[in-house]
């Protein structure tokens, strides 16, 4: 039925049904008022078409204008018109269509339509008649685009820090793993269960597992480090934190997380000696060269502050702190420590390196 009769309440009298309470026009306009959907048909051999107070809303046309198959057509936008300019010849060879496009209205809005219709055959077999249906899904298409940019930059972040992503079962087994199989070339079988255990450091597998299996108990939040072996056979310390997602109702829905490389020293790990300092080519300690304690221990004999030592020294307050952190895992510049060594030494200090011992320091 024509979307024009549709729409005309003596389109029942017509075929010699009686008057009811509600009408297929009843129904039209309360789908239609949601302004999110309109109908169409037409005489395939016509260019003119019979549109709905919905569609022309959705195309924000005047509803007094009228509707042809070049007006709609021109409203493709221009990126689109190359795949989607042929739906009306696609019509008229006999075969329906359900393409998603966008247009630019007369306002100079853009909009995502979802468009469906169908060919009704005449006596001879042949299309005489299309209708179809007209969708406005720009609100979807823009949660997508929503959805997409949020997924790109948490691509993005963990490309940046160099992590592993990971989700994981609300029981706490993996789901979710292929950066962390890619990192240690574990496969997918590999890693279920407790398997992904198998690629850390054995001295470390209690202590993590430990660490875990509290956090899924208590739907506690995770954080631990461990050595994994990465695919090339190397060992390295990563930090490994996590949290539950959860649903309304307070259960867990899955967990996720991430492993950031940890460079030198870690929390649990021995950092590389400290007393075995780099030797010059005359068999003394290298001016580049000072552990963490012999500056902080430097710095109380000669009773300078940090700013004062950074004055000296020409260097930043950051780059004192740096230096004096042993877990840092940032490696100073060479002119950047020898100036430091210097600046102490200047102000009343000298630093001992004796074989076996550790490094040292006294007043000059």
């Amino acid at each position: 039925m024509p979307t024009r009769a549709l729409m005309r309440p003596e389109a029942r009298a017509a075929v010699g049904v009686g008057p009811r309470a509600f009408s297929s026009r009843h129904y039209l306009k309360l789908i239609e008022d949601t302004g999110k959907v309109g109908f169409w048909s037409a005489d395939l051999g016509s260019e003119r078409l019979d549109a709905s107070p919905g569609l022309y809303r959705i195309l924000g046309l005047d509803p007094s204008a009228e509707m042809t198959f070049g007006v709609g057509l021109a409203m493709i936008h221009p990126d689109d018109r190359a795949a989607h300019g042929d739906q009306i010849a696609v019509l008229r060879s006999g075969h329906p269509i359900s393409r998603e496009f966008r247009i630019i209205r007369p306002d100079r809005t853009q909009r995502w339509l979802l468009h469906q219709a169908e060919v009704i055959l005449g006596s001879d077999g042949r299309p005489s008649h299309g209708m179809g249906v007209v969708f406005d899904v720009t609100a979807q298409h823009e949660t997508m685009n929503a959805l997409m940019q949020r997924h790109d930059r948490l691509n993005a972040l963990v490309a940046a820090t160099a992590s592993v992503f990971w989700i994981n079962k609300a029981n706490g087994e993996p789901s979710e793993m292929p950066q962390w199989m890619a990192l240690t070339g574990q496969t997918d079988a590999q890693m279920q269960g407790l398997g992904w255990l198998d690629a850390v450091h054995p001295e470390d597998r209690a202590r993590t597992l430990a660490a875990w299996m509290t956090a899924v108990e208590h739907t506690a939040p995770y954080n631990t480090d461990y050595r994994i072996l990465c695919a090339d056979g190397i060992y390295r310390w990563f930090n490994a934190r996590g949290a539950p997602v959860l649903n309304k109702d307070g259960s867990v829905r899955e967990w996720v997380g991430v492993c950031l490389s940890v460079p030198g020293r870690t929390r649990y790990g021995a950092p590389p000696p400290e007393h075995t300092p780099p030797v010059a080519a005359k068999g003394r300690p290298d001016d580049a060269y000072l552990i963490p304690s012999q500056i902080r221990a430097a710095r109380a004999i000669t009773g300078l502050s940090k700013d004062e030592l950074a004055q000296l020294a020409n260097v930043s307050v950051s780059t004192i702190n740096r230096l004096e952190d042993g877990g840092s895992g940032v490696r100073p510049r060479t002119d950047t420590l020898v100036a430091v060594r210097r600046a102490l030494e200047e102000a009343g200090v000298a630093f001992s390196f004796e074989p076996g011992a550790k490094p040292g320091v006294r007043e000059a």
